[in-house]
């Protein structure tokens, strides 16, 4: 029987991208900005960004992230709907029926179907049109709010890299294994990107040597600290939080989650202890679905 250091090994490898899944998405993504080139958009430069480019997304892969930055800033005085239009309507002959505005981006569906996480498929991008700010990162569009957001991937991802290096390069891979939670959970938390942002503050000190009990000192902490306002780590947007922040509902539903999953934790634990494997095997793929393998 397979132990449960060994499964969570086997679970981390799992949620790494492969060599297949980032030749799909490097191909994707360089078919994209063909179609875009032969458009009226004057693009400087386009980048893979998100937590794709984090090593922190979740399999499958769906909603990569990509930057195209723009060159026409007369978008800022429009409406962000306009430019968002603007790219869709690049889009949408070469996708039919499979684009669409999602407040900050243009979702472009590949129409995959059935994909589990280790088909090496990319299912969607999520193109971003963003403009060089004056002084630092860029504004991107919000739909939503019918503002321009400003924000700083570049911050973002060097922030993680720290933060996984102090962890022994386990802060990646937790931060991956709480998303994945997340996903089979029903997305308790959202958006995801704030389970990273909590995990700079949380999970910021040695690493413990073990991902279970790492995992339920995270939820248990997060359970508590899941009303609290998140601020965008590279300080420039607004409140990671905020969708939690105007919706006690919402944030009532992820903190009993949390909370669950912490219980969860605990017994998984608990079996262990008392050298019942295959019972504790069965509690943590209870928590994340079949990526974490029993065998």
């Amino acid at each position: 029987m397979i132990t449960i250091g060994d499964a969570f090994e086997k679970f981390r490898s799992r949620l790494e991208a492969t060599t297949t899944e980032e030749t799909n998405a490097s191909a994707r993504q360089q078919r994209i900005r063909g179609q875009l080139d032969a458009s009226d958009l004057m693009i400087r430069r386009d980048f893979l960004t998100g937590s794709y480019r984090r090593e922190t997304k979740t399999k499958p892969l769906r909603d990569v992230d990509i930057f195209i930055v723009l060159s026409d800033t007369g978008y800022l005085s429009e409406h962000p709907s306009v430019v968002l239009s603007d790219v869709q309507k690049t889009l949408e002959p070469h996708y039919p029926g499979k684009t669409q505005p999602d407040r900050f981006a243009v979702r472009v569906d590949f129409g995959v179907q059935q994909v589990d996480d280790t088909s090496g498929e990319v299912m969607s991008f999520d193109v971003v049109p963003a403009f060089e700010h004056k002084d630092q990162g860029y504004l991107i569009p919000d739909d939503f709010t019918g503002q321009w957001v400003r924000t700083d991937p570049t911050v973002h991802a060097a922030m993680s890299t720290a933060a996984n290096k102090a962890y022994n390069d386990r802060w990646k891979p937790l931060v991956k294994m709480v998303k994945k939670w997340n996903d089979h959970a029903g997305t308790p938390i959202q958006p995801s990107f704030l389970i990273e942002v909590m995990a700079l503050e949380i999970m910021a000190g040695a690493w413990g040597g073990s991902y279970p009990r790492e995992l339920r000192a995270f939820f248990a902490e997060a359970t508590m600290r899941i009303g609290e306002p998140w601020p965008d780590p590279a300080g420039l947007g607004p409140n990671v939080s905020g969708q939690l922040e105007a919706d006690p509902y919402q944030r009532s539903v992820a903190q009993d989650a949390l909370r669950q999953a912490e219980r969860a934790c605990t017994g998984a634990l608990r079996l262990e202890q008392q050298g019942r494997i295959e019972n504790a095997l069965d509690a943590w793929q209870s928590m994340f679905g079949p990526t974490f393998a029993k065998s």
